[in-house]
């Protein structure tokens, strides 16, 4: 799973060319690759959607906190007085806003045995988010959303879902997103035709420390489990299963958050992603190989918001440098009731 660009945030598939003790070079699948796709998207997720808030939430709370309605502003004769926050009373609609994201992560991906391959992956998204509910100590909002999944990795070409529930609590200066996905992937290259499916819970605890009115410092850490499963097939006569894989994700990270304009928002961001993977074997022949080790990476990006009535436009480049060495660019439009 992964860290702040990063992404978000769930799966994708490939397969690998390896030297085994059964008939000499044959393809199989190995679940870490499976598991960057996964890291890769959760990333994805955790980073961009930013489950319904956007860069701007901490400026605009503080601008229109207290503000006085305008006189029929909810169709009344402006005679009950409230504040601008309190109109979700007045809403005919429990959705706060519907948004759509288009991604995509272009990367070298480095594993232990000195092997390399290159992968591309194409995400497409919509979803919709809850407007806040108040608690007793803070509020929480709701969301869902679902997902078309394009990628490769080495000569594996994989196409597939991902849906997901999310949630953001935020309670005076703390908050945290949390996030559960189910995907499913079908995987094709010359050789093989097969599927795999997981399934990710993951959450992103942060604090937001106020310097002036236009500028935020946000630590956050990360973390992230995902279970994953594949299919057992046939290639060039070797029967070939692997292991279910389990793994672990943890990405300390700090951003800086600003103010550009009334209108412009931006964000500079770090994060440090650790992987620890749980046992990865692969059998062919009922012989058992090792499986691939992905290396820990660091993801360095800049995000930018332009706010528009009541849409919302987003995009942002992210650098990893390390165990996936690469760029991801990301686009979003938000609409808000």
């Amino acid at each position: 799973m992964q860290q702040k660009f990063n992404i978000c945030f769930f799966a994708l598939i490939s397969a690998l060319v390896l030297n085994t003790n059964s008939a000499g070079a044959i393809t199989v699948y190995d679940n870490n690759i499976s598991a960057l796709n996964i890291n890769a998207l959760t990333n994805i997720f955790m980073s961009y959607t930013n489950y319904g808030t956007n860069i701007s939430d901490l400026f605009e709370k503080d601008d229109v906190y207290g503000t006085m309605r305008r006189v029929d502003e909810y169709g009344d004769d402006g005679s009950t007085l409230t504040t601008f926050e309190s109109h979700d009373e007045y809403s005919k609609s429990f959705i706060n806003d519907v948004w759509a994201n288009a991604n995509h992560f272009n990367a070298d991906i480095h594993y232990g045995k000195d092997i390399s391959e290159h992968g591309r992956f194409n995400l497409a998204s919509v979803g919709a988010n809850t407007k806040s509910i108040e608690l007793k100590y803070g509020e929480i909002s709701f969301g869902g959303f679902a997902s078309y999944i394009n990628t490769k990795v080495s000569d594996t070409k994989s196409n597939g879902a991902v849906a997901g529930l999310f949630s953001h609590y935020t309670f005076r200066n703390l908050g945290a997103h949390t996030l559960t996905t189910i995907g499913a992937l079908n995987n094709k290259d010359n050789h093989v035709d097969y599927n795999n499916s997981w399934i990710n819970i993951a959450t992103d605890i942060y604090a937001n420390f106020k310097l002036d009115d236009t500028f935020y410092v946000k630590p956050s850490v990360y973390i992230g489990y995902t279970w994953v499963s594949s299919d057992d097939f046939t290639v060039n006569g070797d029967y070939v299963t692997t292991s279910d894989y389990n793994f672990l994700n943890l990405a300390p990270g700090l951003t800086f958050i600003k103010k550009i304009t009334n209108n412009w928002y931006g964000s500079l961001s770090g994060k440090y992603v650790a992987h620890f993977g749980g046992d990865n074997k692969i059998y062919i022949n009922g012989v058992s190989q090792d499986g691939l080790d992905l290396d820990n990476h660091t993801d360095i990006g800049v995000d930018l918001e332009y706010h528009f009535k009541q849409f919302v436009f987003g995009g942002n480049v992210h650098k990893q440098i390390g165990g996936i060495d690469g760029w991801n660019s990301n686009l979003n439009v938000k609409y808000i009731f």
